[in-house]
């Protein structure tokens, strides 16, 4: 079977076209079908307000949706760019691989295990600032090896603005920083640490992300706070358990084998005298090494460590398709990478638009705490709402259920959060408008919120009205919606 799998996915140029055509038909019906994620409509919202800096993240993502909608904002063209930019990542992963290892194969493996891995899925199906970020991380990374190679100085300053401009996208990307110092360091290529380039090209880097500087220190640094906090952790207690969480993240987001295998490869390409394959191993372990450290002192996310598996794709691929007559257990081991990637990245896609996987037959509560039903029900949720008369404004208690509401009322109210019941977030910045006090509005929460804050928001309210929302016929989430009249003028939501 695993001959018969190499047979069918011969690596070549012809075939990685086919690939790359064929799975992004597939992401752009995926993105058309699917209604926005939370975090999707948060990030929306962003756009609607261009800023230099927003209380989560860097301004990034807010540009390239707004780029992406100023001629339709449905959810394609809110999720163009996690489309066009895996198209974008591939050309660099194929021309970067076929520099470095001098072979075809390496590259089309490069490619198809880029953008096979589910995390890749799900990073280019919803929006977030990893996309751009993964963009000129990506960049950066390219014209780095460039200016290495060809030893023009031009390259240089294209590493300074695509590192500048990942910086501008999440702040993770500062990371790339002390990769790239390691290499100067280790290799000969610490020449260029005698020239005036590199400082320079920090320099514009620092240049183009200032605009965040600025807005951060007008804000009292609360997105770098935020950041840092959310990252790191308050207090310093180390967890072997989280870190073993994380690791266990990471082999579900690249798949067991993929990962085990190219952090073998990637440790090994350390100690390498091969230039390329160490400059492979140092723009993508020190990530995922110092993820693993932030995580032994708070509970790691899955996405954090993504930006390194650009460099370790290349290297794994390198390492099983570079030689020109490949071992017997070399593709046997690809050939298991593949359909286990193949495998997850379909059956979680599959069952993300039509729940092919029956998991109420294994347990009941897991139908309702399926991560894919985020993606449901948030229309029907907004149709509710705007069977309302005379409502101008609806609060809720969730910065991404408010952000969610505007986008499918088609911004028809004013949406708000509660700030008592929530965490910070850029609502508590745009502030409440004064012009809807004494005003009717509503208030949405949750079939699971015994409190019943509206009561002292509003001088009189209607008895809530329940809203059950369902996906394939199975209740997936339950809302109490609240009709309120006159908005209390002294009313503190800060």
């Amino acid at each position: 079977m695993l001959k018969y799998i190499n047979s069918i996915f011969e690596l070549n140029k012809r075939n990685t076209i086919i690939f790359i055509a064929v799975i992004t038909l597939w992401r752009i019906y995926l993105a058309s079908t699917l209604q926005l994620h939370q975090d999707e409509a948060y990030y929306w919202l962003w756009s609607r307000y261009p800023a230099f800096g927003y209380y989560d993240h860097p301004p990034m993502i807010a540009y390239f949706i707004w780029l992406t909608t100023l001629f339709s904002k449905s959810e394609l063209f809110v999720r163009l760019s996690g489309i066009l930019v895996p198209l974008v990542l591939s050309l660099l992963a194929w021309k970067l691989s076929k520099q470095i290892f001098k072979s075809e194969k390496t590259a089309s493996g490069s490619v198809f295990l880029l953008n096979i891995y589910p995390m890749t899925m799900a990073g280019s199906l919803v929006i977030t600032p990893d996309v751009p970020a993964f963009l000129f991380w990506g960049l950066s990374v390219y014209f780095t090896w460039q200016a290495f190679e060809t030893q023009k100085t031009h390259f240089w300053y294209l590493t300074g603005l695509c590192f500048g401009l990942s910086l501008v996208s999440k702040y993770t990307t500062v990371l790339l920083a002390p990769c790239l110092f390691l290499l100067l360091i280790f290799t000969d290529e610490r020449k260029h640490l005698k020239t005036i380039h590199p400082y320079l090209a920090v320099f514009l880097a620092l240049t183009v992300f200032s605009p965040v500087i600025w807005w951060n220190m007008q804000h009292q640094w609360i997105s770098f706070k935020f950041q840092l906090g959310h990252g790191m952790g308050a207090r310093a207690v180390f967890s072997l358990s989280n870190l073993f969480e994380y690791i266990g993240s990471q082999l579900l987001v690249i798949t067991p084998f993929a990962w085990l295998a190219g952090i073998s490869v990637v440790v090994a390409y350390l100690f390498s005298k091969n230039k390329g394959k160490l400059f492979l191993a140092l723009t993508s372990l020190p990530v995922i090494l110092f993820f693993g450290y932030a995580a032994m002192k708070k509970p790691g996310e899955a996405n954090w460590p993504a930006l390194a598996y650009f460099s370790f794709s290349i290297a794994l691929s390198g390492y099983l398709l570079s030689d020109e007559v490949i071992s017997g257990f070399k593709k046997t081991v690809w050939a298991i990478i593949l359909l286990t990637c193949l495998s997850a990245t379909c059956i979680a896609t599959l069952h993300t638009r039509f729940t092919v996987l029956n998991l109420g037959k294994f347990n009941r509560e897991w139908p309702k705490t399926d991560a894919t039903n985020f993606f449901y029900g948030w229309k029907e949720l907004a149709g509710e709402v705007t069977k309302y008369n005379d409502v101008w404004f609806i609060i809720t208690p969730s910065h991404q259920i408010s952000a969610l509401l505007s986008y499918y009322t088609d911004e028809k109210y004013f949406t708000y959060i509660d700030e008592k019941l929530t965490r910070k977030s850029q609502f508590n910045i745009w502030g409440f408008q004064e012009k809807y006090y004494g005003k009717n509005g509503l208030y949405v929460n949750t079939d699971d919120m015994t409190l019943e804050p509206y009561k002292e928001l509003f001088e009189s309210c209607d008895a809530p009205k329940m809203l059950t929302v369902y996906r394939n016929g199975f209740p997936i989430r339950g809302y109490r919606i609240t009709y309120g009249k006159n908005l209390i003028n002294k009313m503190q939501l800060i």
